[in-house]
């Protein structure tokens, strides 16, 4: 009896080992994976499938990279295996292959566009410096385009089929479909909005500045307008002309001006013929300062002291997923992680929803309240205090018109001004680019953004006292239920066999 047992344990041994190496000798030629996270985060597009059907020729992938680099950027190991599904799937028109930098030469770094991470770092007893690489250079159809650096796989999908429609439009002839007409306020190109157009031309836009005065604007290029104030009587009768042509527009405009390099004061717009163009064709940027409770708190140094001092500043309001539109592609990506929309000084912004088929895409919470004339903007006073003796209500602050041309208003002319550096809030004007995506038709390419690779938690606490509660809860469950269900388990187990013995 027992020789007959010791016989099925060894062939069930011997089927075993063999089912384990066929597994291993097939995953070489069929590859397997699962993805379980809700949004298929780790599984390509239909969007991506279609383009990678497209292709005309083949798409070299390399990955440029300092050996080691994913212990510091620990998402970078589904890199290989995120973009190798390409390959998979594109019949051998997706080549990918992975470069280390250590046997290129600085000046062949250079030369591909490579930009460098330094990160310090403990080692042992001591603190070292690491500079790290990780970019990704794409080439198809003669024409090349460089990631300078990637410490995640976020946008992956969306910067890898941004990279190969730009490519392949030029392939075909057509160098002018993503140029993008810019109006900004004079001198600040470089100064105030100057990251503007590196964002823009990035993101593959060919940026036109368009110098005021204006009498005629292209109604196929798309036009971003950045303030107001600048704008002449002549040249906002073109950029009436041009909505009423059915031009696709985005308009980052305020209803007041604020001393963004000095005291921070604000003083409402008066005769302002950009605004009067956008009330006629239904979006009405008023003149308030709306403050939310929902603020970003900021680090300030003192009069009265040596000392620095961090205050809640109400001006400066933090959009919440909760009050946003959210399947609306411009606010793709923008909620990820820890990331929320920052405004700077925004002024309401109400719509003529019937008569103009405008709705409002975004608004403040309902903690809100307005401020009318006699602004005080000092971040020392005491504006919190308001909110107790003003009527509290959710204010708008992004409204859009869809039909018969998209046109997208943000009362709000300093959210993607270099405000941002006090913020760190950079991800404001990739917003913006989601914005000019959106008008130009690039919805399904914009909503690649949405993916979320990284693992966010089940449940957020507010208060302190429940996350506490539901970490012992957890640790009881752990580490005293299940270890005393296991042991039961198992001496109920061996009772069991005890007694068929």
């Amino acid at each position: 009896m027992k020789l007959k047992q010791k016989k099925i344990y060894t062939i069930r041994f011997f089927l075993f080992c063999s089912a384990l190496f066929l597994s291993v000798l097939i995953s070489e030629k069929k590859y397997f994976r699962v993805d379980t996270t809700p949004q298929k985060a780790y599984s390509l597009s239909e969007y991506t499938y279609e383009l990678l059907d497209s292709l005309n020729a083949t798409v070299s992938v390399t990955w440029f990279k300092t050996d080691g680099v994913e212990i510091f950027f620990p998402s970078l190991k589904y890199l290989t295996d995120t973009v190798k599904e390409y390959a998979i799937y594109s019949n051998n028109k997706f080549i990918f292959t992975e470069k280390n930098t250590a046997e290129l030469s600085e000046d062949a770094i250079k030369k591909i566009g490579l930009v460098p991470r330094q990160i310090e770092a403990q080692n042992d007893s001591s603190q070292t410096l690491y500079t790290l690489y990780s970019g990704l250079m794409l080439e198809y159809g003669g024409e090349t385009r460089v990631i300078p650096f990637v410490d995640d796989i976020d946008i992956l999908e969306y910067d890898i089929a941004r990279l190969i429609s730009d490519m392949q439009s030029i392939a075909v002839g057509n160098k002018t479909l993503k140029t993008v007409a810019v109006m900004v306020p004079p001198d600040t190109i470089d100064k105030e909005y100057g990251y503007v157009i590196p964002w823009l031309e990035y993101a593959g836009f060919n940026v036109q500045v368009l110098n005021l005065p204006i009498d005629n604007i292209p109604e196929d290029l798309p036009l971003l307008v950045i303030g107001s104030n600048y704008i002449d009587i002549g040249s906002a009768a073109a950029i009436d002309v041009f909505l009423q042509k059915h031009g696709r527009g985005v308009f980052f405009v305020s209803g007041n001006t604020v001393d963004i390099k000095g005291n921070w004061k604000a003083v409402p717009k008066v005769q302002d013929f950009l605004l009067n163009v956008l009330a006629r064709h239904g979006f009405y940027i008023q003149s308030d300062l709306i403050l939310d409770l929902v603020n970003f708190r900021i680090t300030m140094s003192a009069v009265d002291s040596a000392g620095a001092k961090t205050v809640n500043y109400p001006f400066w309001i933090m959009l919440q997923h909760s009050t946003v539109e959210k399947k609306n592609a411009i606010f793709s990506g923008m909620f990820s992680g820890n990331k929320n929309l920052q405004t700077f000084w925004p002024s309401s912004v109400s719509v003529d929803e019937e008569k103009n088929k405008i709705k409002i895409s975004a608004s403040t919470t309902a903690n809100s309240i307005k401020m009318i004339e006699n602004y005080d903007t000092d971040p020392f006073s005491n504006q919190l205090s308001l909110f107790s003796v003003r009527e509290k209500s959710a204010e708008a602050v992004v409204a859009e018109k869809i039909y018969p041309a998209p046109v997208v208003v943000i009362s709000d002319e300093y959210m993607i001004s270099r405000a941002v550096d006090y913020t760190g809030t950079s991800f404001n004007l990739d917003f913006m680019v989601n914005c000019i995506e959106h008008i130009c038709g690039y919805d399904n390419l914009t909503l690649l953004k949405n993916k979320m690779h990284t693992a966010l938690p089940f449940k957020q606490f507010d208060d302190k006292d429940e996350f506490v509660k539901a970490v012992t809860f957890a640790r009881i469950i752990s580490l005293i239920i299940l270890p005393l269900i296991i042991t039961f388990a198992a001496v109920y187990i061996f009772i069991l066999q005890r007694k068929k013995k």
